[in-house]
């Protein structure tokens, strides 16, 4: 589907508004004298970056809505992505003049969400889109789980109650456990093989490798910054590493879980390197690498405008591209193209009639 093809640009376009607006204009503010000009420079990027995201995200998401109803996927998915998204749409534009309600900020977060685990659960009957399709469901069931801690939160508070707070608490942990988990699926989806035999049930593609360059590439760099982040709290802290530490900061999640702080950072990081590595190195269909990039951005703000219309753009690109006949036999051919003539059977031995036929 030709508007499949712009979602990887769109994605890049997240990634920087995220980066940029989101992570380093904040963490640069104070962090040394004489870098003003350089953090007012970063904030009008990010600034940038996230209106020409919004633009595209508004048009992507009404003509990815069109696409979905003209399509074979079924029909409560087309209800639901004619709703949750319109809603999304016109919650980012109302967003545009003034602050988003609360409520308004908690319905455009479960209503992605809920998009999201019916595009996943769609997805999920074809092989080669398995892991995407999980990582997709698992942001989503994360949005619902932690949008349910902050309400307890907002209860705990009014009321004073303990026992709510600590509620809370839990579900806030087992947010946290599904985002992390999600981002892990991620990070094994940048390992998928590139090859698609067939959809069918009965002969599914292989699997995708728990381990490989890409997933390991993403894991150490993960790592490095995270002891950068941690280095950061330090009193002798470096420049860097304190402006890792705020950053990352930046994308940790509310209520906060009972984790080691070392793991929130390092889930953190870890999204953040799969987002950039997804869009260098996507699976073989391009759309999937930026429905992966939208809906790692998404993860930890779901019930931000400009969040929620990622998850939704993510979860609609995922139920087309599960529909997309003509991108997968394009990635079987690319697959088929690709192979060596050295793993031919007999590529490479002498022609004992000397090429002659007859």
């Amino acid at each position: 589907m030709p508007v499949l093809a712009l979602i990887r640009p769109l994605a890049v376009l997240a990634l920087l508004a995220m980066v940029l607006g989101r992570m380093l204009a904040p963490a640069m503010v104070g962090l040394a004298v004489g870098i003003e000009r350089t953090a007012h420079a970063v904030e009008l990027a990010g600034a940038g970056a996230s209106q020409l995201f919004a633009i595209g995200a508004i048009v992507m998401a009404m003509a990815l809505i069109s696409a979905v109803v003209r399509s074979r996927v079924p029909y409560a998915l087309r209800i639901a992505a004619i709703v949750a998204g319109s809603f999304v749409i016109l919650v980012v534009l109302h967003a545009t003049v003034q602050r988003v309600p609360d409520l308004s900020a908690a319905l455009i977060g479960v209503s992605a969400a809920i998009l999201a685990l019916g595009s996943a659960w769609e997805a999920l009957r074809v092989p080669f889109m398995r892991p995407v399709a999980a990582a997709l469901g698992l942001v989503g069931a994360s949005a619902l789980v932690r949008l349910t801690g902050v309400l307890l939160a907002v209860w705990a508070n009014e009321r004073g109650s303990k026992a709510l707070a600590g509620a809370t608490s839990s579900v806030a942990t087992a947010a946290f456990a599904l985002d992390a988990l999600a981002v892990l699926t991620a990070t094994v989806a940048l390992g998928a093989r590139r090859d698609a035999r067939s959809r069918d049930a009965e002969q599914p593609g292989p699997g995708p490798r728990l381990v490989s360059p890409l997933s390991l590439a993403a894991l150490a760099s993960a790592l490095l910054a995270t002891r950068a982040a941690l280095g950061g709290a330090a009193e002798d802290a470096s420049m860097v590493e304190t402006l890792f530490r705020r950053a990352l900061d930046r994308l940790l999640t509310r209520p906060a879980p009972v984790v080691p702080l070392s793991m929130q950072l390092f889930a953190a990081a870890l999204s953040v390197v799969v987002i950039a590595l997804a869009l260098i190195a996507p699976p073989r269909l391009p759309a999937l690498g930026g429905a992966l990039a939208l809906l790692l951005v998404a993860r930890s703000a779901p019930e931000v405008p400009l969040g929620a219309l990622s998850l939704v753009i993510a979860a609609l690109c995922v139920a087309l591209a599960s529909r997309d006949e003509r991108g997968f036999w394009a990635a079987v051919l690319a697959t088929e193209r690709e192979r060596a003539p050295s793993a031919l059977p007999g590529a490479g031995k002498p022609d004992p009639t000397g090429g002659a036929s007859g």
